[in-house]
């Protein structure tokens, strides 16, 4: 795994955030240094970290060229880990940054003093294909694409793979699909069927670790603490827990 991977899915409401920050501290706890870049304009994954909490500099900051990224790495002492924070000034950066020169490498610019003091940093993105997401994926070598196990998931894939072709085609990046992770899961039977169309249809790896629905998921973002601590025997603690170690091999 190359040391910047972005969780991505233009749809929203499949646990990417969730899975990223848990991830995130699990594999902190393994010894790892993460740093986590909260890169969705909702910033869900800056409020299920650290609240309410506002910061003088974010991502919006590095993405205008206002401060060097080290300037706005925050530390999380319950995940462990090393954060650049979102806001919601970042739902208009996009005017912004289209009028500049190499615009989809400008986070990638941004990283490249920080990244080679992490062994992993991890890009929660957006939930859309904008040049914000472009940005992501221009900076990753590696993506995880969180999805729930319905209909629609098949036809979200076929547009992030179709995005993938033309950044590969029309800016020379390519970017390795390092699986499907398996979110919200229900045991039934239209769900399994799901899973079976995506091991069939792509010549993508599906992770063999599910993540369960589980309204205690919600309950730790709400404590601002990650599965590992707040419930970790729970289903979804454990399976989390298991896919950061699966992920890592």
């Amino acid at each position: 795994m190359s040391n910047i991977v972005s969780f991505i899915n233009q749809k929203g409401g499949v646990a990417k955030t969730t899975t990223a920050i848990n991830v995130a501290a699990q594999w902190s706890q393994l010894g790892k240094k993460i740093l986590l870049i909260d890169l969705d304009p909702q910033a869900s994954a800056t409020r299920a970290i650290f609240g309410d909490n506002e910061f003088e500099n974010t991502i919006y900051d590095v993405l205008t060229s206002e401060i060097e990224a080290k300037e706005a790495v925050v530390h999380s002492e319950s995940f462990g880990i090393d954060v650049i924070p979102s806001e919601i000034m970042l739902s208009g950066i996009e005017i912004i940054l289209s009028s500049k020169f190499g615009r989809e490498s400008i986070l990638k610019r941004g990283l490249a003093e920080v990244k080679d003091n992490y062994d992993i940093v991890i890009i929660d993105c957006s939930p859309s294909l904008g040049l914000l997401t472009v940005n992501a994926l221009i900076a990753s070598k590696d993506i995880v694409i969180p999805v729930c196990p319905e209909y629609f998931s098949l036809k979200g894939i076929e547009l992030i793979l179709e995005t993938l072709k033309n950044i590969h085609t029309g800016l020379g990046h390519k970017i390795n699909v390092r699986g499907i992770i398996i979110s919200k899961y229900r045991n039934r039977r239209i769900v399994e069927q799901v899973i079976q169309d995506l091991r069939s249809n792509y010549s993508i790896p599906v992770f063999n670790n599910y993540i369960p629905d589980s309204i205690v998921v919600e309950e730790a973002h709400h404590k601002h603490l990650p599965m590992r601590k707040f419930s970790p025997k729970n289903p979804a603690g454990l399976a989390l827990a298991n896919l950061a170690m699966e992920m890592w091999a």
